[in-house]
């Protein structure tokens, strides 16, 4: 079944770069609604035009709607899920009307194109290839949602999300795949928060003594946030926004401080929440006052042994089939990964290979799409073999 498979990704080689550019040239990030309601409609029809079962759902009103789908719901064997999200980070028009280009190299450009519309694409042609090859073993689900670049009301989402992924054998995520072929077992979580101080302005000359400095309260926290870091356990905190004061000869009675931290494991997250919570509560400059405020959470991919053991199972089907051996890394940045695996075993970084995620240099190697095409199709069809 295999050949056959890869015989046909090659013979339509053509067809995915223009479901690909298709899908590029439709611009919009999580925000601009109008935009990511045309992009979830599009692939919503070209999903079903592959026979795929879908549906699309908004979890929150003024969120994207997620894209839910599935193929194959009465076939016996547990289902597998492939996973993403179709947003970008760049408005609709910055890259003019037709952004998607390949170049003399063989690398495609435009806002996307490798995180993660190219992963979108694989996924569509998994589906077909499979379904010319007369696969029937097991369900194929697939869930992208529109707001994973930072969408205010994502947890709605990610809810769809779990719910997609109970009950199934394992689950790929299609964000970007790493230049060195390597497949994702672990990403860190993120938290953002925010603080805000008042004191008591004064004149720093004349009445000092009666003045209450914020931004020296402001410090004192600042300091014991960026000392809740601890490498070797992958935990960094970064003070990152502060803002307070109106001249220099004026004792300054507002500060405003935003932080960020990313976390290896939810232990770290949940004992850097906590001291946080505790130091708001302290005082270090008598007379003022602080008003926390906590921000958005993005939970841990934890690199577990489920994960480990997927990854491995992948890396030999990748050999065995030709397709070259594949490392492992755990990422920094977050994904939607870290929402499917709290419901089975997941991996992340399956989609089109490429650099420079969100900027304008971003690319993506257009022979990557046909060979992980190609690979998941060969998983899939082993998923049995998985212990």
């Amino acid at each position: 079944m295999q050949k056959q498979i890869e015989a046909y990704i090659d013979a339509h080689q053509k067809e995915i770069v223009e479901h690909w550019k298709n899908l590029v040239n439709l611009e919009g990030k999580a925000s601009e609604l109008e935009c990511m309601d045309i992009v979830a409609e599009h692939l919503r029809k070209i999903f079903t035009e592959a026979g795929v079962e879908c549906e699309l759902r908004r979890g929150h009103p003024e969120a994207p709607q997620v894209l839910c789908g599935v193929i194959g719901k009465d076939r016996p064997g547990q289902p597998v899920l492939f996973s993403g999200h179709y947003d970008t980070v760049f408005v609709k028009g910055t890259y003019g009307d037709q952004p998607f280009r390949i170049d003399e190299d063989g690398k495609a450009h435009g806002p996307g194109c490798l995180d993660m519309k190219g992963g979108i694409i694989i996924t569509l042609y998994v589906i077909k290839a499979l379904e010319a090859a007369g696969y029937n073993e097991r369900p194929i689900r697939i869930v992208f949602c529109g707001d994973e670049e930072g969408g205010a009301h994502h947890t709605a989402a990610a809810e769809i999300m779990k719910e997609m992924a109970t009950g199934c054998r394992c689950s790929f995520n299609m964000e970007t795949g790493p230049i060195s072929n390597a497949l994702c077992v672990g990403r860190k979580g993120a938290m953002i928060g925010s603080f805000t101080v008042t004191g008591v302005s004064a004149h720093s000359g004349n009445n000092f003594e009666a003045g209450r400095n914020a931004i020296v309260e402001a410090a004192h926290k600042m300091l014991a946030i960026d000392a809740l870091t601890d490498m070797e356990k992958g935990t960094h905190m970064n003070v990152a926004v502060v803002k307070g004061g109106t001249m220099w000869n004026a004792i300054p009675d507002n500060c405003e401080v935003g932080y960020s931290g990313r976390f290896a494991s939810m232990e770290e997250m949940t004992r850097v929440k906590e001291a946080i919570a505790q130091l708001m509560t302290k005082t270090f400059v008598e007379g003022t006052t602080t008003e926390a405020k906590p921000g958005a959470e993005g939970g841990v991919f934890e690199q577990t042994d489920a994960n480990m053991a997927l990854w491995s199972f992948c890396n030999e089907v990748s050999k065995e089939n030709g397709y070259g051996e594949m490392g492992h890394v755990f990422l920094g940045g977050g994904s939607d990964a870290a929402t499917t695996s709290q419901m089975t075993p997941t991996l992340c970084s399956c989609g089109v290979v490429g650099e420079w995620n969100h900027t304008d240099r971003e690319y993506a190697v257009v022979e990557t799409m046909f060979t992980r095409a190609k690979l998941w199709c060969a998983v899939v069809q082993k998923l049995d073999q998985l212990k």
